[in-house]
């Protein structure tokens, strides 16, 4: 076992915070909509015409509720039990390392010890998503101290000799 000062940290959860571009994405779907439904009514376009205007507001509205709440609850619940202490601590060294095609088309994934992670940087998650293709420091044999909880990875300290 390596001893606790020799690592040091290269993700933890409390430092990404909560990823609101995603569902804020839809919202400029909702600016685009309502240009559409102005410029309908502007111009007097057919009532049928304005209807996609009023379908993107509608769609957007809905994909960034949808989007937020189960984002948010994700990162609320792994927050509370991150600050509850309710997760798992593994050590060791990183085996069975396959890594994310810089493309993506599959996720990246590792071992420690008899646990398995796997993430991807396309995925949207509160959890450690740094593919190795995009800069991750994950790496075979890489000696890791990993806080998580279920196959979602809260904290991550790396051996600091060998932190890139």
């Amino acid at each position: 076992m390596i001893a606790h000062d020799q690592y040091r940290v290269a993700f933890d959860l409390y430092q990404k915070g909560y990823e609101w571009w995603f569902p804020a994405f839809g919202l400029i779907f909702v600016a685009i909509g309502a240009v559409l439904v102005w410029l309908g009514r502007a111009m007097n376009w057919h009532r049928s015409r304005r209807f996609v205007g009023y379908f993107m507001i509608g769609f957007a509205c809905l994909w960034s509720a949808v989007t937020f709440s189960t984002t948010f609850r994700e990162y609320t619940a792994l927050r509370s039990a991150y600050r509850r202490s309710q997760f798992s601590v593994i050590e060791g060294r990183v085996t069975n390392f396959r890594p994310m095609p810089y493309q993506g088309h599959q996720d990246e994934c590792f071992s420690v010890q008899s646990q398995t992670f796997c993430y991807s940087d396309y995925v949207v998650t509160a959890g450690f998503s740094n593919s190795a293709s995009h800069g991750g420091p994950i790496r075979e044999g890489l000696p890791v101290r990993i806080s998580y909880i279920g196959n979602t990875i809260i904290r991550l300290e790396v051996e600091s000799d060998t932190a890139p």
